[in-house]
């Protein structure tokens, strides 16, 4: 439904500016948006106007850095401002200022703001305020003709073959280690609040004997970007909205090198990323230095629809989530069994998503969302033959 933004705290350098923008053609191509830091003023209460300035100049600061000419940003109300995007097309613009927006909020209510977002686009400049249309920040881009022909969106079940139970396996080869067996399979997510299927994971099982090394982890990594383009090619081809979530190694992402490996290898996918895949941050622990792991979430973030992380002790998840403000953990049912409870309190004081893959026997559906879960990974399917190992491509085997 069409809302109004009122121009309140508009100069008239800045209202000039406005209406070039407007009659640039700007808001009827889609390139305009408002954003609103309303969920902050709501949290603050009182304390909103001894905060207020200090809020909209940290927000000023990001906006110079993330919106430089010839983008233009201006503050139209007490908590909105505008952002008229012309270096890139709409969608663009919308990933951009949704990612904007989330980051202002995160930071400022100190916790995940995606459900706190407002993120509207401008249709027109009537009078003395701006008209405007809510959007979801998270869409996937439109398909247009100059895509591949538009194709109704499927659901899980109309996919054939299905989505849930694809396997694959590879075989690993690094330069100074034993060779591994990976196996990979894509599990349904489901959601404890409706009973619905509402995302997929790519389901990781290596056989290993000793601890994995760095170049193990990285060249495991590239096997799931190996697993995770085709699939995400069929995505574009099938008109697939439902997120893939996908685990990749913190020890990988956290270095300049194997992170610009990864990032080159998914470049024919990039769009469909930012769009649908979810990362799960895998391999994090307490011994990480202080502020790493929210330095690296902070890298990748830009590259994927949302971030998860995999925690697996106390003193590690307190550490991780309080460096970044990630959409929800995924917490192992067999390699946590002792500190599941422990586990689950902690990540439900920063996040509302907890997905539980591999649950013990025993508790049911109520038992685990009373306990604080709301999505579990099905098992991978039991006695089924795995498929014969990939022979080594080129780029999964690493030099150590």
């Amino acid at each position: 439904m069409p809302s109004t933004v009122p121009l309140t705290h508009l100069g008239s350098s800045r209202r000039d500016q406005l209406d070039r923008v407007i009659e640039a053609g700007l808001a009827t191509q889609g390139r305009v948006f408002a954003l609103s830091l309303e969920p902050v003023r709501q949290s603050l209460g009182e304390r909103w106007d001894a905060r207020r300035d200090y809020i909209w100049d940290a927000a000023e600061r990001t906006l110079e850095r993330r919106l430089p000419p010839p983008d233009v940003f201006m503050r139209v109300d007490e908590v909105t401002f505008i952002a008229a995007v012309a270096s890139r097309d709409s969608y663009e613009g919308q990933v951009l200022c949704a990612d904007i927006l989330r980051g202002l909020l995160s930071f400022f209510l100190g916790r995940n703001a995606d459900d706190d977002m407002v993120l509207k686009r401008v249709a027109s400049l009537d009078g003395g305020a701006l008209q405007c249309v809510r959007i979801d920040p998270f869409a996937p881009r439109p398909l247009t003709p100059a895509r591949d022909a538009p194709v109704p969106s499927r659901s899980p079940d109309d996919w054939s073959p299905p989505l849930a139970g694809r396997r694959h396996s590879a075989s690993i080869l690094t330069a100074t280690d034993e060779p591994l067996e990976v196996r990979f399979e894509v599990v349904p997510v489901w959601r404890l609040d409706t009973g619905a299927v509402g995302a997929f994971r790519i389901a990781r099982d290596v056989a290993a004997a000793s601890p994995l090394s760095p170049a193990q982890l990285e060249a495991i990594d590239r096997a799931t970007i190996d697993v995770l383009t085709p699939l995400l090619e069929e995505y574009r081809r099938e008109g697939g909205m439902f997120a893939v979530i996908a685990p990749l190694s913190f020890s990988t992402l956290a270095v300049g090198r194997s992170r610009l490996a990864l990032i080159s290898q998914w470049a024919s996918v990039a769009d469909l990323m930012r769009q649908v895949v979810i990362l799960e941050l895998q391999d994090v622990d307490a011994g990480v230095p202080t502020g790493r792991t929210g330095e690296t979430a902070a890298m990748m973030a830009p590259f994927f629809r949302g971030l998860m992380i995999g925690i697996e002790d106390v003193a590690g998840a307190v550490k991780a989530l309080s460096e970044h403000p990630f959409n929800g953990v995924v917490v192992d049912g067999e390699r946590a069994r002792t500190l599941l409870g422990r586990l689950i309190r902690t990540a439900r004081k920063t996040t509302r998503n907890v997905l539980l893959v591999n649950a013990p026997t025993g508790p049911d559906e109520d038992g685990l969302r009373q306990a604080g879960v709301t999505h579990i990974a099905s098992p991978q399917v039991a006695g089924s033959p795995a498929p014969e190992p990939d022979p080594v491509r080129p780029g999964a085997s690493v030099p150590a």
